[in-house]
Parts: C-alpha cells; sequence; structure tokens
C-alpha cells in the first residue's frame, strides 16, 4: 500500500513539475507584417503614389497581399492603423465613386488608412473588417501559434491645409475596439491583460511571475496591443488599473503596473535593454527594416540585431513571400522562421 501512495505522489509531483516547465508564450517567436493593411504596389498603383506624395514615396514603396494570404505564409504578427471616426463620414471621399465602400466609409467605427487623402489605400476599410479578416482565417485553422496584433491608433496633426487633422481618440472609441475585437473573436479566443495577470496585484506582476499563458493553451488565440501615443496610453488605463477590464496590452514604462509589452523600433543602440526585457518576461517586438531603406541597400545587419537582442517579434515589409515592387529581392527570414500554416 505505501508504494501505491508513492508512486501516486511522485506522479502528481511529476506531473506538476511538467506543467511548471509548459513553455509559455513569452518563449515564441513571431514574424510579423509591418502596416500590414497596405496593400499590394503594382506599377501602376506605384506611379500614382510618387506622383501624388513626390518624395515621401520612398519610404512606402511596399505593400501586402491578403490578409488571408499573409497568414498563409506564417506571418504571425499584424499592425493595423486606425483613425478614430465616431460618427462615420470623416474618411470617406475618396470612395465618391464606390458606393458599396462609400457606404462602409459612412458608418460609425474606426476606419484603418496611412493617411487621408494622399495614403488611404487598405486591405480592409474598418478596423472591425480587418479584425474580421483575421478571425476568419483563425477560425479555419484553428490549431495556430497566437495572433499578435499591433492597432496603432492615429490622431497626430498633419498640419496641412490638403489633409484635414483627425480626431482625438476618446472613451467612446476605445471601447469600441474592445467590442469590435470581442465579436470578432470572442472573448475565449482572446489572451486578455485580466488572462495574464490572474490573481496577481498588478498585470506586470503577472508578466514577470510567470503569467502568460502556456504556448499549448494560446494557440488559436489572438493577443491585441495598443500601439499608441503617450496621451492615448494613459486614457486607454484611465479608471482600469492594470488594464482591468480592457482587451488590448498597451505600451508602458517597464516600471509601471501595466507593463507588458514594448515596441522598439531599431534594436541596434537597445540589445542590452531588450535582453534584460526579454529575461523578466516581458514581450518586445522590434524591427529589422523601416522605410525600405535596408531593402535598398540589401542591409541584414538590422535582423542580425534584433535576432541577437532576442527579441520575440521581428516586423519586417520582407518577410518570404511578400510582393516585391522594386524587385529588390531583399528577403527577411530570421533563423527560426518556418514559413506555412505549422508555425
Amino acid at each position: 500500500m505505501r508504494s501505491l501512495f508513492l508512486a501516486a505522489a511522485l506522479s502528481v509531483v511529476a506531473f506538476a513539475t511538467q506543467a511548471a516547465e509548459a513553455p509559455k508564450i513569452n518563449g515564441l517567436h513571431w514574424l510579423g507584417s509591418h502596416n500590414s493593411y497596405r496593400p499590394e504596389l503594382d506599377p501602376a498603383a506605384l506611379a500614382h503614389q510618387r506622383q501624388v506624395m513626390a518624395e515621401r514615396s520612398r519610404g512606402v514603396e511596399y505593400g501586402h497581399p491578403s490578409i488571408n494570404t499573409q497568414l498563409d505564409l506564417g506571418v504571425r504578427q499584424l499592425e493595423f492603423d486606425p483613425y478614430a471616426d465616431t460618427a462615420g463620414g470623416l474618411y470617406a471621399a475618396p470612395y465618391a465613386n464606390d458606393p458599396a465602400k462609400l457606404a462602409i466609409m459612412k458608418q460609425p467605427g474606426a476606419k484603418v488608412l496611412h493617411a487621408p487623402v494622399v495614403d488611404a489605400r487598405t486591405l480592409c476599410l474598418r478596423l472591425s473588417d480587418c479584425f474580421a479578416q483575421v478571425a476568419t482565417w483563425s477560425k479555419a485553422h484553428p490549431d495556430h501559434q497566437p495572433i499578435v496584433i499591433f492597432v496603432n491608433t492615429k490622431e497626430e496633426p498633419f498640419n496641412t491645409p490638403a489633409i484635414p487633422n483627425p480626431p482625438l481618440w476618446t472613451e467612446a472609441d476605445f471601447a469600441g475596439i474592445d467590442a469590435d475585437a470581442i465579436k470578432a473573436f470572442g472573448r475565449d479566443r482572446i489572451v486578455t491583460p485580466d488572462d495574464v495577470r490572474g490573481s496577481r496585484a498588478t498585470l506586470r506582476d503577472g508578466v514577470t511571475g510567470g503569467g502568460w499563458p502556456t504556448a499549448a493553451s494560446a494557440r488559436g488565440k489572438v493577443l491585441l496591443v495598443l500601439d499608441a501615443n503617450p496621451r492615448v496610453e494613459e486614457a486607454y488605463r484611465a479608471g482600469h488599473p492594470s488594464l482591468k477590464g480592457r482587451v488590448l496590452f498597451g505600451l508602458y514604462a517597464e516600471d509601471q503596473p501595466e507593463a507588458a509589452m514594448f515596441n522598439i523600433q531599431d534594436p541596434r543602440p537597445e540589445q542590452a535593454r531588450i535582453k534584460t526585457l526579454v529575461a523578466q518576461g516581458f514581450l518586445v517586438r522590434v524591427r529589422s527594416d523601416a522605410d525600405t531603406t535596408e531593402a535598398r541597400n540589401h542591409d541584414l545587419s538590422r535582423l542580425g540585431s534584433a535576432e541577437q537582442s532576442g527579441a520575440q517579434i521581428i516586423s519586417t515589409d520582407y518577410y518570404p513571400g511578400a510582393p516585391d515592387p522594386l524587385d529588390l529581392k531583399f528577403v527577411v527570414r530570421p533563423s527560426w522562421f518556418t514559413s506555412g500554416l505549422a508555425h
């Protein structure tokens, strides 16, 4: 009898040890697309962009296939840039000759585009449409690695008569983002700040104390991040300490109770800091290229720094299979990247 009790006890210990050692999602790697909503630039679109944007075109001469195709290629981090449009219609002008799209753009809700008037082409008109496209793919591939979605809210003034200044984001707009995400994915398919905090005092305590879900339990889910200016980040957490009840994570200093995610654009001067953040349990996103500069120079040194830093998320305009409108033949393929649906 004693041996049976001993065997049972050892089994419990072994199970507990295995559970404790189960890899968490902060140990995963993601390859992401930057400005994932910008459509592929065919020759006509590229020529038009250069005509409209002049010298500013050089930095955005890239584009992407459909959201569905990006995910098929193995992209697991996406980025959408919404502008607040509480009443609807603020960004409808470019669609005056397209009744179906015009009707959508006149509806209330955040609209996704790079810049009004001069760079409004997009794969999904509303943020809710972007979420819905990801959700459709996710439901068709329920065993996928969790998808990280950065929601890069825009409200900065353009200070030019040619482009109207966008409205500031309000609490009603934030509630709209949260509601759109829940409607698209369902609460049980979103990794939220509440999930990571658990019973701990703060979200930061959850992040640094092993609160991230396991990689296995997060399959088929999404994790959303508010990528915003300090005013918006502060407004989003107001009344929601440690982002309690919120759907999105945010970008907060490492000593703040809401700290969980970091978006460090250039890893080269920040390698030591990134390594420290990752070791503490935080998730860090970096970019391997920007403004087409690395692509034009065939420079992979920034990618090398990104990998050496240990950042879990590397975002690029040139993932394997991405369009190549300038025929640069530049491809960002981290050493850990596995393309296709298995990743």
